[in-house]
């Protein structure tokens, strides 16, 4: 188990430093491409010497990580004043990591703002209605891994809403981080073969009440409150659609890229990237002809590339849910000796290992 939550958190930071090359080609991207870039790593990674920068540099996404990380780790529990300002500190320290351009004006309030107030400059984002982006879902593999002893569904999805909520307040940005979370809390408990069907029932199931909560409760909202509406996010329940469309394009052996992009997405906002990365998670489980000469720890996250659009958010997504199934041995070791802060992450992972291990023995 300590190799599946290092495998998490170094899997989304090789997602992420490795996705970062390609982040904005929105059109499909040949994965032979992408395989002959990594290649060339290894003659980066010959050389290296110690203390030299990494040829690959993560972004926003594990800057956001590692304070969602250490808040949990350092307080033992979440503590919103703290994360936010872990947030803050983090951004004003190094605001050239790929942030969003809305964020600005949140993490600017959050420094001066009192402590008590920490959701409101977020919640105050989009007239109200908050941000639907995939910022929350794209830090929160940590949180599964602090509340993994614990194996309570609503526990870890209040969590995970605490987390996103500090950011993006939009339901449709919540709903994505908790699938995530749950994804990633289900790629831990499984065993090495995955039945993906089962896997993404799992996953409808923790989804639906969520989903169709919201629906009853929007009901009489104002328009500002009310999901932005984008061809497939139509549906009322959005992310359970996805997935259940997921089940069909697993079946079908002629999938093609272009059909994944159009009906699951593959920009910046929630509901258009968190499922291509769970489905670029589970093709690999099912082994991709095309990459059938890599393990799935590297299909998973060269698929996930290949579909194009936010490619660093949707590999370290899919990267996270990937080893915690297969465990860092499955992550190349060349991947990790180039990607920036990938030792920081293994520490932090054994960091809440080891806090899952005390609070089961107390």
């Amino acid at each position: 188990m300590l190799s599946r939550f290092k495998g998490c958190l170094v899997g989304a930071v090789v997602g992420d430093c490795i996705g970062a090359i390609y982040e904005g080609h929105y059109a499909k991207i040949q994965t032979s491409l992408i395989i002959e870039k990594l290649k060339k790593l290894d003659k980066a990674r010959e050389n290296l010497k110690e203390g030299d920068e990494k040829p690959l540099s993560y972004t926003d996404d594990t800057a956001m990580t590692q304070s969602v990380a250490l808040s949990l780790i350092q307080k033992g529990s979440f503590d919103a004043a703290d994360m936010a300002k872990r947030f803050a500190e983090k951004f004003f320290k190094e605001p050239n990591r790929g942030y969003g351009g809305n964020i600005y004006k949140v993490f600017q309030e959050l420094e001066d703002i009192d402590p008590e107030d920490v959701f409101k400059p977020a919640a105050k984002q989009f007239n109200g209605s908050g941000s639907y982006g995939n910022g929350g879902a794209m830090r929160i593999s940590p949180a599964p891994l602090f509340a993994f002893n614990e194996n309570n569904d609503t526990k870890l999805q209040e969590l995970v809403t605490s987390i996103t909520r500090l950011t993006h307040t939009h339901h449709l940005a919540i709903h994505g981080a908790i699938l995530v979370a749950h994804a990633i809390d289900q790629s831990l408990r499984c065993d090495a073969e995955v039945d993906v069907n089962k896997f993404i029932d799992d996953l409808i199931t923790k989804l639906k009440p969520l989903e169709e909560k919201y629906v009853a409760s929007s009901q009489d909202e104002p328009p500002t409150k009310k999901s932005v509406k984008r061809s497939l996010d139509e549906e009322e329940t959005p992310y359970c659609a996805k997935l259940a469309r997921m089940k069909e394009m697993l079946q079908d052996e002629s999938l093609q890229k272009s059909t994944i992009i159009h009906d699951l997405g593959h920009d910046v906002a929630a509901v258009s990237s968190v499922p291509a990365a769970v489905l670029s998670f589970l093709i690999a489980t099912q082994k991709i002809p095309k990459l059938k000469d890599l393990n799935q720890f590297e299909q998973t996250i060269i698929y996930a590339i290949s579909l194009g659009g936010d490619t660093d958010t949707i590999a370290t997504m899919a990267g996270a849910m990937a080893g915690a199934l297969y465990g860092i041995e499955s992550i190349p070791e060349t991947w990790r000796a180039c990607c920036e802060s990938v030792n920081k992450a293994e520490k932090m992972a054994e960091d809440l290992f080891n806090l899952n291990n005390r609070s089961s023995s107390s």
